[in-house]
């Protein structure tokens, strides 16, 4: 009877963990079977506010739009809400960066500054130069406008970065501006600034 008993509960479990094997399974192909959406809007990363130093200079930021420390918006939106409404009715279509580039000046002169933020990301990611030069000047220090700008204070980290992109996409200014930038880096570093040596060191 004892027997009979224990093998009755072998069964079940046996039948129980065949159930929990089937459902991760199927759990497993139904993840792997649904297709990776591009270009989502949630992943277009913020612009970082300065001060970073080390990998940071090689990595994008990572925070979601969400988080973004809030810029002048004028119209009474939240930040980049425009932006990514634009960006979701154009999925699926093939926008031109040349069009997400005159879209973000539209929403520059209107003062919506997180949303041409927004466009302008997407459009330099793309290959658009003028738009990396118009990111690489909102951090440069010796550009940097705060009523212009999404980004609170100037940031050497972005302005390097995006006139490195703006530099692959073909833009002959931005060689010349990524000349400066060391040079003022180098001058703060002599004058000093402890960040501007780290940075000086990790760009060497």
């Amino acid at each position: 009877m004892q027997d009979g008993q224990n093998t009755n509960k072998t069964t079940a479990s046996n039948r129980l963990w065949l159930i929990i094997s089937l459902v991760a399974a199927a759990t497993l192909v139904a993840v792997l079977m649904v297709p990776e959406a591009e270009n989502r809007v949630e992943d277009i990363p913020p612009p970082a506010a300065g001060g970073e130093t080390g990998d940071a200079m090689e990595e994008q930021a990572r925070a979601p739009l969400e988080d973004t420390e809030p810029a002048a918006d004028v119209g009474g939106e939240n930040d980049g809400d425009a932006a990514r409404k634009y960006l979701a009715d154009m999925r699926g279509e093939a926008v031109k960066p040349d069009a997400l580039f005159a879209r973000a000046q539209e929403f520059q002169s209107r003062g919506k500054l997180a949303d041409a933020w927004l466009l302008y990301f997407k459009a330099a990611k793309e290959g658009h130069a003028g738009a990396a030069m118009v990111l690489a000047e909102q951090a440069d220090p010796r550009f940097f406008q705060a009523q212009a700008s999404a980004l609170s204070r100037p940031d050497v980290v972005q302005a390097r970065k995006w006139y490195l992109q703006a530099q692959r996409s073909g833009n002959a200014q931005a060689g010349r501006r990524l000349a400066q930038l060391l040079t003022d880096l180098e001058k703060s570093a002599r004058a000093g600034d402890e960040q501007a040596a780290v940075l000086l060191e990790k760009w060497k």
